[in-house]
């Protein structure tokens, strides 16, 4: 049964299937710690057992980690192309290197010894590539097959020779060329070749062989320099660096062992100690670097070589998912940062509502006490009649300057006339009256707007009232010629000539005042 150190609900940020040829290990990783399953042999019953795990817990991202033989490596050589070219020269040299139904994956690889100047021998613009190939399609597909049964959001399949290449340049002191050795739980020894940190080539080969451990290794490193040799991935006469990541019992082991070749130079990487530099626990038995490539794997969490579009759809939609959720919570964050803006604008408004609120009542009071020390307002009716007296003074404006001025002109051809009052009226409705006698009288008696009345007497006066009656009339006469004057009445002469006046007093006695009073009516200005 497939079981994890803890409890059967342990939880998980995410997990990874390390799968050989016959075994296979369980990894979780949850905050930077790491725990696995333990070796388990890759039988039916243990499909069985982890078919039941993943429909108990199908969520979560996983990555499926291959340490196969059947893995190929091929450096080749393409025009240089770009696009959908590029892709349709990668695919055509694909199928005719390994055939249909092989999980190929083609790195791009760089310039070493100047060699790959980026043309081909015949001058074209070349770019050389190495073709990675999964083959062994019955070691793998029966589990990806299940991680698809189960939905499994499956985030890549790897192989362990690209992880090392990741791993490698994490590593110190590395030379150019260099023959990397490791050792996994679920598969054995494995060698991989590194040029420049670029992998090259690598093989799964048995973790034991005739002369024991050592000398199985040794005889294995050299057969894969022969090999390495053969396809002009080592410069000639140099010695081949390999690093041993193992233990120290080990590494001593192979620099003792008898019939070393001379050139070739062993370093020793102590997994120990690069175990503690990542607070890794030390695990019992051999010198498995298990542990140190899962936690790579789940730091760095390399992209995808091996898994088809569809066998990664169930990422992809966890990715989706996760993305929604994010935007969700973005959005509320959002909402709830505008709301809270908006709560605090709106105390604030609150806040100014209230002062703007006390400010006017401050002025309706001020205004009430100043309306308190107003006048009292008159009745509407004297108000309408203020105003329709107002307009029409405005219409019937009239001053006495006029009036004056035909008195003073008709005064000064009369200088023996010397003015006691005056008195100006404006009515509009002044009608003339009938004249005192035929020569006072106007014609039509039309309606007069100004009147100007007169009391005046004559001085010299010597006693003889009938020049100065002649004099007074002269003088009416004189008026009533001016414009606008319409009629003069005159209304008492020196001397009373009235049938009720009493005559007294004698013709030649001393001289007097000669006094008068007439009236001037005046048309329409």
């Amino acid at each position: 049964m497939i079981s994890l150190p803890g409890s059967g609900s342990e939880p998980f940020n995410a997990r990874a299937l390390l799968l050989g040829a016959d075994r296979l290990r369980l990894f979780h990783w949850h905050r930077g710690r790491l725990s696995d399953s333990g070796v388990i042999e890759a039988s039916a019953e243990a499909r069985a057992d982890f078919k039941a795990y993943l429909a108990a817990r199908p969520a979560g991202p996983f990555y499926l980690l291959a340490d196969v033989a059947e893995e190929e490596f091929r450096p080749e050589t393409i025009p240089r192309a770009g696009g959908a070219d590029r892709k349709a020269l990668i695919r055509l040299k694909q199928a005719r290197l390994f055939g249909p139904g092989a999980r190929v994956y083609a790195e791009r690889q760089g310039r070493e010894q100047g060699r790959d100047q980026g043309r081909e021998p015949g001058g074209r613009r070349a770019e050389r590539l190495l073709f990675m190939a999964l083959s062994g399609r019955s070691v793998i597909e029966p589990w990806v097959e299940l991680l698809g049964a189960q939905k499994v959001p499956l985030r890549g399949i790897l192989s362990v020779p690209a992880l090392l290449q990741s791993l490698l340049r994490r590593l110190p002191d590395i030379a150019p060329h260099a023959l990397l050795l490791t050792l996994q739980s679920v598969s054995g020894w494995r060698q991989s070749f590194f040029a420049n940190g670029q992998l090259k080539a690598s093989r799964l080969g048995p973790p034991a062989g005739p002369g024991g451990p050592p000398a199985a290794l040794l005889a294995e490193i050299e057969q894969f320099r022969r090999y390495l040799a053969s396809l002009r991935l080592m410069p000639e006469g140099r010695p081949l660096d390999v690093y041993v990541l193992a233990d120290p019992v080990l590494q001593r082991a192979l620099e003792q062992a008898p019939g070393r070749p001379p050139d070739l130079r062993l370093h020793g990487l102590e997994l120990g100690r690069l175990e503690r530099q990542r607070a890794l626990r030390p695990q019992p038995g051999p010198p498995c670097c298990d542990q140190l490539l899962l936690q790579h794997l789940f730091r760095t969490r390399p992209a995808n070589r091996y898994a088809t579009t569809a066998e990664r759809r169930y990422a992809r939609l966890a990715t989706a998912r996760r993305a929604i959720h994010a935007g969700a919570v973005f959005l509320l964050l959002g909402g709830l940062i505008h709301s809270g803006l908006n709560v605090i604008n709106g105390l604030g408004y609150r806040q100014a509502a209230a002062e703007f609120a006390g400010e006017a009542k401050r002025y309706r009071a001020a205004q009430e006490q100043a309306q308190a020390l107003l006048p009292e307002t008159a009745p509407p009716g004297a108000i309408r009649a203020a105003v329709a007296s107002a307009a029409r003074l405005r219409q019937d404006r009239a001053t006495p300057r006029e009036a004056l001025a035909l008195l003073g002109g008709a005064l000064e051809r009369f200088p023996d006339i010397r003015p006691r009052t005056i008195a100006w009226a404006h009515d509009p409705g002044l009608d003339a009256p009938a004249a005192a006698d035929a020569d006072d009288a106007s014609a039509d008696g039309p309606r007069y707007r100004q009147s100007l009345t007169l009391k005046a007497r004559i001085e010299p006066f010597a006693g003889d009232y009938r020049a100065a009656i002649l004099r007074v009339r002269e003088f009416a006469r004189a008026l009533r010629a001016l414009t606008p004057v319409r009629a003069v009445e005159i209304e008492a002469l020196p001397l009373d000539l009235s049938p009720e006046a009493v005559l007294q007093g004698s013709g030649g006695g001393p001289a007097g005042a000669a006094p008068f009073a007439l009236k001037a009516l005046l048309g329409a200005d």
